[in-house]
């Protein structure tokens, strides 16, 4: 029976009756401030919401009411003057790959360079770990129904869970409705690759027992340390750090929500409208914006997470944590959830540059800029802070005023396309508006590759999705970094799909199969095969051979020699006999 909603008392009616408009924010992470429908599409919302979740109102409640202590009140000039404007070039470089490995290497290499043995010894540890866990759990159950076989072999190298890795890959380019399909007989559904690579119990059972933390270190729900995300805390740690040590980002990058599809009940699950993916898991993500490299990310968890908070709001917190190991010089570009006055004076002194739409009800922003009018397509207006000069606020029509604050562009003009039909136009705009329309687009990016070969399937745990996001953003990266180390000025190179193919090969190792033994006329035409009633029994001829399945089983036949009366399978039949008669 559900619970009775307390009723509102007076007091607290008149408080909300009461309450400034300014006070409630419809803000979304997705909406930039372009010509969009007034809707409530706009908005994110987080469903299952706990004590520990923050409201969208906290979310975007980056308007600094709270900070006081701040004594930075700037003043706007309605002129702008580009010799005030101070770019500093902290560090001229390039960006791309930095690794030892020469041209030409495997993808393999590349991926392994992010996802490394030492990783995958440890989830190797782990999920020994946890089947023991759970054999110890459960044998009380077990036995008394008949069970007196625990099924369950101890994982003995890491070459037998890259091969699971493998498979979680062809899963992901070949889709089928069912796991267990793979291994069907059917030739519509069966994979020959899956079939000769893992037999189809053991890939499930490693399934059920795939952990990547050990479970000694968990702490309660109820501890002030506990950290959602604390099963991948490690793993994405390392992740991290592998990131950003074999990639050096270019000049610009774009901070950006990507989200984990995910339907289940989690008190981290959120809605938002404008997303492809509606509901699911909110990740920040720092990302190059032409490739869609990930160079930095972290989970939202609602207050409970790694951000270090503070009065300026949530999106200070995410740009500066996103930002804090990049060195001076490098040109953020962000939405009008992240966007302040605040960020971008803090930023400009870490010597980092950023643009950014920005929400006209901002703290410190010019007074007058939600009276600006614009009266033609084209026409923009600038701002520029005195006490600042590299501060500057641009107003541009398009179909509506678009407002965009910076801490490293001057005021340029340039042209951009507008297309109506067949009908092509070129339109006057702000270059600091163009540069964010270019450079904006890197985690979008991401996740359009990441989509293509999507690996989820579902799972009754939670954290397995987040899993499958990290796999497939370390597979998209090693393909960039590959990309650019092999092909850094040619056009062509290898597709996604081709990487991927050229990775399962690289980290599949197949097992041992049985080898076909071509059909032998046997001299005599007395020894007939017959179909023995009942159970199948094992091969003679395999057993002195020493053969065995590709599950490292006995090989069984169905079938008898009806003189000799010993059962052989189909490939044994004709070499038995000549080599007997």
């Amino acid at each position: 029976m559900s619970k009775r909603k307390r009723e509102l008392t007076k007091e607290e009616i008149e408080a909300i009756l009461l309450a400034s408009d300014d006070s409630v924010s419809d803000l979304s992470s997705e909406d930039d401030g372009w010509p969009v429908d007034d809707s409530l599409a706009n908005v994110s919302f987080i469903l299952n919401n706990d004590p520990g979740d923050e409201t969208d109102e906290d979310q975007a409640n980056d308007e600094e009411a709270a900070n006081s202590a701040s004594t930075f009140k700037p003043s706007w000039a309605e002129q702008m003057e580009n010799g005030q404007i101070d770019l500093k070039q902290h560090q001229k470089y390039g960006g791309g790959p930095k690794h030892n490995l020469p041209v030409g290497s495997e993808a393999g290499d590349y991926f392994k360079m992010l996802f490394t043995n030492d990783m995958c010894e440890k989830i190797r540890e782990n999920t020994n770990k946890y089947a023991e866990f759970v054999k110890s759990a459960t044998i009380d159950k077990w036995e008394p129904i008949g069970i007196k076989k625990w099924r369950w072999k101890p994982i003995e190298d890491i070459e037998e869970l890259f091969n699971f890795i493998a498979i979680i890959l062809i899963m992901g380019i070949a889709k089928l409705p069912r796991i267990k399909d793979y291994w069907s007989s059917n030739p519509m559904l069966g994979n020959d690759k899956v079939k000769r690579t893992m037999a189809r119990d053991r890939f499930v059972d490693i399934y059920r027992f795939f952990h990547i933390s050990d479970r000694k270190n968990e702490v309660s729900p109820n501890d002030p340390s506990f950290y959602m995300m604390r099963k991948l805390d490690p793993f994405m740690s390392c992740l991290r750090s592998n990131f950003q040590m074999h990639f050096e980002p270019y000049p610009h990058l774009s901070v950006d929500e990507a989200m984990v599809k995910y339907k289940g009940r989690l008190g981290i699950v959120q809605y938002m409208p404008n997303k492809p993916v509606k509901r699911g898991i909110k990740v920040w993500a720092l990302s190059k914006s032409f490739f869609g490299y990930v160079y930095n990310f972290e989970p939202y968890c609602g207050k409970r997470d790694k951000l270090p908070r503070n009065d300026n709001g949530l999106g200070y917190s995410v740009v500066t944590f996103l930002t804090k190991n990049l060195s001076k010089g490098h040109h953020i570009y962000i939405d009008r959830f992240y966007t302040s006055v605040v960020l971008m004076k803090d930023l400009l002194n870490s010597g980092i540059y950023a643009s950014g739409t920005v929400n006209t009800n901002r703290k410190y922003l010019p007074t007058n800029i939600k009276n600006v009018k614009l009266a033609d397509n084209g026409s923009s207006k600038c701002f520029q802070c005195i006490e600042e000069p590299n501060l500057t606020c641009t107003v541009w029509k398009d179909k509506k005023e678009i407002f965009l604050l910076s801490n490293g562009a001057k005021n340029e003009i340039t042209t951009v396309k507008r297309r109506i039909g067949e009908n092509v136009s070129y339109v006057t705009c702000p270059k600091v508006i163009a540069d964010y329309n270019k450079y904006m687009g890197g985690v979008d990016l991401a996740d359009q590759y990441r989509k293509y070969y999507d690996i989820s399937r579902k799972s009754r745990k939670w954290w397995i999705y987040m899993f499958w996001y990290l796999l497939d953003t370390t597979v998209n990266n090693a393909y960039i970094i590959y990309s650019t180390t092999n092909f850094p000025s040619e056009k062509k190179s290898k597709t996604p799909l081709d990487f991927r193919m050229s990775l399962i090969e690289a980290i599949l190792k197949e097992k041992r199969i049985v080898e076909t033994c071509p059909q032998t006329i046997v001299k005599n035409k007395s020894h007939k095969r017959i179909k023995i009633d009942g159970r199948k029994k094992r091969c003679i001829r395999c057993i002195s051979l020493k053969r065995k399945t590709i599950s490292n089983r006995a090989i069984e036949s169905s079938w008898t020699c009806e003189i000799c009366q010993v059962c052989l399978c189909v490939n044994c039949f004709g070499p038995y006999h000549n080599e007997h008669h």
